[in-house]
């Protein structure tokens, strides 16, 4: 059996009433859901827009990220358009203004997009590392990544503060986050004062700076390779040294060496490969860049370092320094201290440095050495399936 409701008349009348309200709201609300819709569409073709050409731009102009800052990102919030970042790079700069004013003619826009290295820094431009080793991170953080390690005495510029954190690019142009507790901050003028006076550069793998001229004497600080100090004499064994925020201490004359430029004219095969296997056992540290612990292009830097010659940070980095050389059937054009380079496809991911032949040195865990040659007892066949090319750094 079926059940029937019965609806009064008047509620019929009421149900046409209602639904011919409806109708005239729909009716007066449809011209206004356009206008939204086809605003919203406005405004993400615009973002669209904006975000296709400045991927254009930073193809242009950043060649390497880990070198250069660039990230710009356009909102609308609250009615207004908000153009945010920043850049190391004055041409993609430019370019980004240059689009910005193309999108937004006659508009008032927000612009907080900024040259690096930012203004609210003033004058306090560089940071002098002022230990031995402190961390370069990824993110402005401590529980963020490593992708390098900056050493005692080089200089490092900065470029914007966030939270106890400078983002800096050092000397070689690497790009990430140190915080402040390992800088010495200071202007041009002290930039320039601690160039002209260190004068010597630690030349142990690792050491102690002591409050006193006698071992047994409280530490300053500890030291490691490639470190750079200030000296003055004291006695014939030992020299006082001064680190960039004026504490001073002691080492031995003999733990020193005196700073060259970074021409490498005078450097040999010998003095880069003895280096290298003083660091046999230094353990694996993903961005270690220290005799502390380093990775695989951070070995062959540390080392190359030390004998006065800046290699770039990455292995696909060095890979594009010096001069190729191609194999012989017997490898016996391949001379000790050239670089041997691996990956796969084409793509550089590691690095070692040639003894001579097939024999190389490399950081694989921690620093050892292996061969290309089947026959020997230190073949490596996952670097022999994987090995790229090789690069002549010394010069003949």
């Amino acid at each position: 059996m079926h059940s029937h409701i019965m609806i009064p008349k008047i509620g019929i009348k009421l149900l046409k009433i209602k639904s011919k309200a409806k109708h005239r709201i729909y009716i007066l609300l449809m011209p206004l859901y356009f206008f939204f819709a086809q605003n919203c569409s406005n405004e993400n073709g615009v973002i669209a827009t904006f975000d296709y050409r400045k991927d254009q731009i930073k193809n242009k102009f950043i060649k390497d990220p880990s070198l250069s800052v660039f990230s710009v990102n356009l909102n609308k919030i609250n009615n207004t358009w908000i153009i945010k970042g920043q850049t190391t790079d004055t041409s993609a700069y430019k370019s980004i203004l240059r689009l910005k004013d193309s999108l937004f003619n006659n508009i008032i826009i927000d612009n907080k997009f900024i040259l690096l290295p930012d203004s609210i820094l003033g004058k306090q431009l560089y940071g002098i590392v002022n230990v031995s080793v402190t961390p370069i991170r990824e993110e402005p953080m401590h529980s963020s990544q490593m992708v390098d390690q900056a050493i005692m005495g080089n200089i490092i510029r900065l470029l914007q503060y966030h939270n106890g954190w400078y983002l800096t690019q050092t000397h070689y142009d690497y790009v990430g986050w140190i915080n402040k507790s390992g800088l010495f901050i200071t202007d041009n003028n002290g930039k320039n004062n601690w160039i002209n006076n260190a004068d010597k550069v630690f030349k142990r793998l690792q050491g102690t700076i002591f409050s006193e001229p006698n071992e047994h004497s409280l530490p300053v600080a500890d030291i490691v390779l490639n470190n750079i100090v200030v000296t003055k004499p004291h006695d014939n064994v030992w020299t006082k040294i001064y680190l960039p925020d004026d504490r001073n201490g002691f080492i031995k004359k003999e733990f020193l060496k005196e700073k060259r430029d970074e021409s490498g004219h005078n450097t040999t095969p010998n003095d880069i490969i003895s280096l290298a296997k003083k660091m046999m056992g230094t353990p694996y540290l993903w961005g270690g860049n220290s005799t502390k612990g380093n990775d695989c292009s951070g070995f062959t830097q540390t080392v190359y370092k030390a004998n006065s010659i800046q290699l770039p940070r990455d292995a696909r980095q060095q890979a594009l320094v010096g001069d190729p050389v191609f194999p012989s059937k017997n490898w016996g054009n391949i001379l000790p201290g050239d670089l041997l380079f691996f990956g796969r496809n084409n793509r550089v991911t590691h690095v070692g440095i040639s003894l001579g032949q097939k024999e190389f040195i490399h950081q694989g865990g921690k620093v050892d050495i292996n061969s290309l040659d089947e026959l020997s007892t230190t073949f490596s066949h996952s670097r022999f399936e994987s090995f790229l090319f090789v690069r002549r750094i010394l010069a003949n």
